[in-house]
């Protein structure tokens, strides 16, 4: 998972260089419409490798999930497991 300052680095040198690549498509080459399919492509490119990161993040979680109910309810050795009386299965479910 990246730090929220590499995003946010990330984040705004993309939206300068977006800047940079509109100034450039209408004032050099004047054309408008050239330079926004280039910062579409580009801010595209982007949020599916966003898209990519947030689904592993998805997977990895329920496979903590997915273990933490085939060790019986904790992901825990026994040794370091607190001892609490759990209501039902909703109960359960809230603290994951």
């Amino acid at each position: 998972m990246p730090s929220t300052t590499n995003d946010r680095t990330l984040r705004a040198g993309l939206a300068v260089f977006s800047v940079l690549v509109l100034a450039y498509s209408l004032v050099i080459v004047q054309q408008i419409l050239l330079g926004l399919l280039a910062v579409a492509t580009l801010w595209t490119v982007y949020l599916f490798y966003h898209f990519v990161q947030v689904l592993g993040r998805i997977a990895a979680a329920l496979e903590r999930l997915a273990s933490q109910r085939a060790d019986g309810g904790t992901g825990t050795p026994p040794a370091e497991q607190p001892h609490r009386e759990v209501a039902d299965d909703r109960d359960l479910e809230r603290d994951y």
